[in-house]
């Protein structure tokens, strides 16, 4: 057993006695709601930064991962993964990304539950202008986005559903732009997302997922665990740089109760003017290495009630 696979199980052994805090808490808030006459309408299992490779042991990992999550008894009614379903498909060869697919083609099998996904930055296939095999990868019809749209059965890059009172919105976080410094959404999925919160009656609540974060604690705490004070600037890498622009809309709306996100393999909970930004860590904790930092391999449940409050616990597996 090599030194990676051998860290990855041992921290996962260690805190597996999370999944029992997680739901006596989950148990408790509903205990709360129920008293008040306040049904909960949605379970959601979280998974985010599963980072797929072809080798032995994130497979065992995903595969337990699933299983734990279809065999609860309090089965959630849908997945939602919030994006780098693989290692990467950034700058790689299309065979290679084809066992990745592989993999997860064997691996998924386990789950029977719904899931809907959005996109994580390496869910993108390209290769570099420079690369020998650009010119030919650039005509396949598969190239960027497209991939990773048909293998999850995206309907598109960004799209809503309804699911038990609740809305859903997915969000397409990977518009990169470095002259704004960061990752953005871009100008027409804004006025999209703005139509459908236009839309969207007054009485139901929201939940929006992307890969990357809107409002979190986790980028910043990233950067400075990585670089002195006086050096950091905002983290446009890691949150998006639009958040201003975001974060006004949604308390315009005032329907959006709960935003999804992954990408810094970070755990954080962050409400700020009445919505609850939940930043689910990563089952592949410090990519297939173990702990990152202080965040061991995750998966997370969120419980969404019928008066747009939640509940989100953390499973440390």
């Amino acid at each position: 057993m090599n030194n990676n696979r051998r860290n990855f199980l041992k921290g996962a052994s260690l805190l597996s006695a999370s999944s029992l805090l997680a739901f006596s808490n989950l148990k408790a808030f509903s205990i709360g709601k129920g008293d008040k006459g306040i049904k909960r309408l949605v379970r959601v299992a979280h998974l985010t930064d599963i980072h797929l490779l072809d080798t032995p042991a994130p497979k065992e990992a995903f595969a337990k991962v699933l299983k734990e999550v279809n065999a609860l008894q309090d089965k959630p009614d849908i997945i939602i993964n919030t994006g780098d379903s693989l290692m990467d498909m950034n700058n790689q060869p299309k065979d290679k990304v084809s066992k990745l697919w592989s993999a997860w083609d064997e691996v998924i099998q386990h789950n029977q539950l719904p899931m809907k996904s959005c996109i994580g930055n390496h869910d993108v296939w390209y290769i570099s202008k420079e690369d020998a095999g650009y010119a030919a990868s650039s005509q396949d019809p598969l190239y960027g986005k497209t991939w990773v749209k048909n293998k999850l059965e995206l309907p598109h890059e960004y799209y809503a559903f309804n699911l038990k009172g609740w809305k859903f919105i997915a969000l397409d976080s990977i518009h990169y732009i470095a002259d704004k410094g960061g990752y953005t959404f871009g100008e027409e999925q804004l006025e999209w997302l703005k139509k459908q919160l236009a839309e969207t009656p007054k009485e139901t609540p929201v939940l929006i997922f992307s890969h990357v974060p809107i409002i979190s604690v986790t980028p910043l705490l990233y950067a400075a665990q990585r670089k002195p004070a006086k050096e950091l600037g905002f983290p446009g890498g890691d949150q998006h740089v639009d958040v201003i622009e975001v974060k006004k809309m949604l308390k315009e709306s005032a329907n959006v109760k709960v935003a999804l996100s992954g990408h810094v393999h970070y755990v954080d909970s962050v409400n700020y003017l009445g919505v609850n930004y939940y930043c689910g860590g990563a089952v592949s904790g410090n990519w297939w290495g173990g702990v990152l930092d202080d965040f061991p391999p995750a998966y997370s449940i969120l419980d969404l009630y019928e008066d747009g409050s939640s509940r989100y616990e953390t499973i440390y597996y």
